[in-house]
């Protein structure tokens, strides 16, 4: 590691390797950086402290600025000075590594329950031990034991092994960011080209399907029955429809709107009422802050689906998930003409299209086209 005196010049001065390489600061002990090939500039804070070597990554340049960061790693060796620090990174446990990766911010409280749940029942044994422990062997029998025979008494679940797989290979990929590991484990099942595809569900409701469940609730209005037809009309997420407030609907330059405020893909969405929505509202109508409030707990909205959709699948003859309707209503969409891209953007599906991220879809006039193409949909 070469040691110059840092500043703004020589951060904007350094060129990327093949390999990633770091820059001590001259001037204060402990603080440097690290330029990875992608271009990257990282900054690290680093101490020998007590017979062990701590090194943590932080914060990347220009994002944070380097008087900032130079503020930041006085902070991380005074900690590891004080005994903040005291587990040797090199043999921090999977735990602890979890831990500090969902206190990231990245991630929304469902996902973090939806890994806790995973890494809690299928890495159980393994949260004690240290990242660097854990080998490719340990990986890929793990994965098969979850695959074919089932652990801790629960059954073989080919769609749990790919994503406790997935979750792990994320928590040993931020671990090499942090340099406590040279190699993610994980890889192995990638080279070794198992498959660990999820199976997509691919049911959906038929028109003439759909025509019956909407004519045996016409008279109901139970909170999660007009839940479920709002996402007929609407493509809406099961969490999107059932959160709604009366709040999030809201007038758009005149008009009217369902304000989907924090989505999957972080990105406000508007969706126009139409007339169908519209008498869905209508008859949802409380004096509750949610449009589809909880007949158990006050002050809340409707979770859980179970009771309903098992009353319906009585009265149908059929089952079907929430899920189900979201694909139903795309399935409609395209049946009725709408095309590809406005199904999409609809459904509010992420894209990484440049110019799509340029479009003000909450304009008024794309709010208009958005509800004539909505009134289109029809059962």
């Amino acid at each position: 590691m070469s040691q110059v005196h840092l500043t703004t010049r020589t951060l904007n001065s350094l060129q990327s390797e093949d390999t990633p390489y770091f820059i001590r600061d001259a001037t204060l002990r402990g603080f440097g950086v690290k330029v990875n090939p992608s271009g990257q500039v990282k900054y690290v804070a680093e101490l020998w402290h007590e017979g062990k070597s701590f090194r943590k990554t932080f914060g990347a340049y220009p994002l944070l600025s380097l008087h900032e960061a130079r503020m930041k790693a006085l902070e991380i060796i005074a900690d590891i000075k004080a005994g903040v620090h005291e587990i040797h990174q090199k043999d921090l446990p999977l735990g602890s590594l979890f831990e500090q990766y969902l206190s990231g911010g990245r991630l929304k409280p469902r996902t973090i329950q939806d890994y806790r749940e995973a890494v809690g029942f299928y890495l159980a044994d393994w949260l004690d031990s240290p990242v660097h422990s854990i080998s490719k062997d340990m990986v890929e029998k793990r994965f098969y034991e979850i695959r074919d025979k089932g652990i801790n008494g629960g059954k073989p679940t080919f769609s749990q092994a790919a994503k406790t797989m997935r979750i792990l290979s994320a928590l040993m990929n931020y671990a090499r960011a942090d340099e406590l590991i040279d190699n993610n484990p994980v890889d192995v099942l990638k080279l070794k080209r198992v498959d660990r595809g999820t199976r997509k569900r691919e049911h959906y409701l038929k028109a003439e399907e759909v025509r019956e469940l909407l004519r045996v609730t016409t008279s109901d209005s139970h909170p999660m029955v007009l839940g479920l037809q709002l996402i007929l009309y609407t493509g809406l997420r099961k969490n999107e429809a059932l959160k709604l407030k009366w709040d999030d609907l809201i007038e758009v330059d005149g008009v009217f709107c369902l304000l989907i405020k924090d989505p999957k893909n972080r990105r406000p969405h508007y969706v126009p009422v139409t007339s169908a929505t519209q008498a869905i509202i209508d008859k949802a109508r409380n004096s509750t802050p949610y449009l589809f409030p909880s007949t158990q707990k006050k002050d809340s909205h409707i979770k859980d689906t179970r009771s309903t959709l098992n009353r319906l699948a009585g009265l149908l003859g059929f089952s079907f998930q929430c899920h189900d309707l979201r694909r139903t209503f795309a399935t409609r969409a395209t049946e009725v003409g709408i095309d590809y891209l406005m199904v999409k953007r609809l459904l509010n599906h992420k894209s990484n299209d440049i110019t799509a991220q340029y479009i003000q879809w909450h304009s008024r006039e794309n709010l208009l086209v958005a509800k004539r193409v909505l009134e289109m949909v029809r059962y």
